[in-house]
């Protein structure tokens, strides 16, 4: 851990990535205080990604598009490829012979680069997505990026650490999403007073996640205000980056906190006694268990994906139930459009090899190709009417994030058996009801 010596410390970055929404602003602001023949440094550790526009064409209204937002969407990505073009800059585009892209920017990331121990930067705000292979991930404003590029290097206020300490095992279909729905609903956490932190999570419950889970913890952490998340590496991390990206890494034994470390906070959370969780309408700070539902809650959309829920394990999660649910006969509920969108083309293939997509397409489930799409209100699977009620396992419910209609946050489990149930209920509730 970093022990505070000075208000402000200085890191050399392994590297630096941004998006089409970001990096033609990025490049403006460095050639006009630069210039246009500026020499960028190790142009190898920088990427770029199409994630937010991919399908901004096909689903952008009328209005809008009458009002020239089609236009000045498309005209960031075309400044985005000319940056790309100019400085020989690796362009995470379009999938071939597909509707969306080659992944989420974070997502890929986590699947094809970033490795334990390194420091990586991104104009997202969930670029802590990162974090759960034990990297110093955090998304930084244009103007840092576009010093970043030149230098190698980002300047940041000294951070302050708080350790989550998550004890105990989580029960059968509880997982990393209702972690962070819970500490989410925290007063100290909703009190604002942690915002800017370092999370650092540790604990009993993380030893026995996998990496795709862990990485639900670090990617939210976004929402929890603070300025990354951070798991030290372990067994689990070396099983991740052989098994995924076919890489022998050795951890190093400095790759984790201090006996002696100090922290600024610390939360403790009993796992074993966590149930399912959802957020109301409105922010995911709304957190309540799913079993303290007073009145059925129909769902007209459900929408499994992001880089929050587009991970491989949460695409085996949404297969799971719905498994589940056709050994017992059930379908997906009359009146219930159910979206399902990865997180990479990566994500993808391994689905398919796993034999999970065949039965989503038998099943109707509306499957979608990378992007940032419905979790910006970009894509398939937003609401297109304020009347409407979806059950989402993205990572933000703000008014407006995901279509004009009332959003509620769960895990993908949830999501799943919400999508058969036709409201809202947990996995183990909708077992209960079948079974009983």
């Amino acid at each position: 851990m970093l022990k505070p010596v000075s208000k402000f410390i200085s890191f050399r970055v392994d590297w630096r990535y941004s998006h089409d929404y970001v990096t033609g602003m990025c490049a403006a602001f460095m050639e006009k205080a630069m210039g246009s023949r500026v020499q960028l440094h190790d142009v190898s550790s920088i990427k770029c990604f199409a994630d937010h526009l991919v399908y901004v064409p096909q689903t952008m209204s009328a209005e809008k598009r009458a009002m020239g937002l089609l236009d000045s969407a498309m005209a960031m990505g075309v400044m985005q490829h000319k940056f790309c073009e100019r400085y020989g800059v690796q362009l995470h585009h379009h999938a071939p012979g597909r509707s969306g892209a080659e992944g989420i920017c974070h997502s890929i990331m986590t699947e094809r680069y970033v490795l334990p121990g390194q420091v990586a930067i991104g104009t997202d705000s969930h670029t802590p997505h990162c974090g759960a292979l034990g990297a110093f991930a955090f998304g930084v404003g244009a103007t840092e990026m576009a010093n970043a590029w030149i230098t190698g290097d980002v300047r940041v206020a000294t951070p302050k650490v708080c350790r989550v300490r998550l004890d105990g095992r989580l029960n059968a279909h509880v997982d990393a999403k209702d972690v962070v729905l819970h500490l989410l609903q925290l007063d100290e956490i909703k009190s604002g007073a942690l915002v800017g932190l370092v999370f650092e999570y540790c604990g009993e419950a993380v030893l026995h996640m996998t990496t795709d889970a862990r990485a639900t913890l670090t990617n939210m952490v976004a929402e929890i205000g603070g300025m990354t998340g951070l798991i030290a590496p372990d067994d689990e991390t070396v099983r991740f980056l052989r098994e995924r990206r076919g890489v022998d890494f050795v951890l190093e034994d400095w790759m984790h906190s201090d006996a002696e470390a100090l922290y600024a906070h610390e939360i403790v959370v009993d796992c074993s006694s966590l149930t399912p969780m959802v957020a109301l309408p409105g922010d995911p700070g709304q957190g309540v268990p799913v079993s303290s539902l007073e009145a059925a809650v129909p769902v007209d959309i459900a929408y499994g994906g992001s880089c929050t829920g587009g991970k491989f394990e949460d695409i085996a999660a949404y297969h799971e139930v719905l498994a589940w649910g056709v050994e017992r006969g059930l379908r997906i509920a009359s009146g219930v459009q159910f979206f399902l969108q990865f997180g990479s083309q990566d994500v993808r293939r391994r689905s398919e090899q796993a034999g999970f997509v065949q039965l989503f397409k038998d099943l109707g489930v509306q499957l979608v190709d990378p992007g940032c799409g419905a979790c910006i209100n970009a894509g398939p699977g937003a609401s297109e009417r304020a009347e409407q009620i979806t059950i989402s396992a993205i990572n933000r419910n703000f008014p407006g994030r995901s279509g004009p209609g009332a959003l509620w946050l769960g895990s993908p489990s949830t999501v799943a058996a919400s999508a058969l149930a036709g409201r809202i209920l947990s996995f183990d509730q909708l077992r209960d009801q079948v079974e009983s």
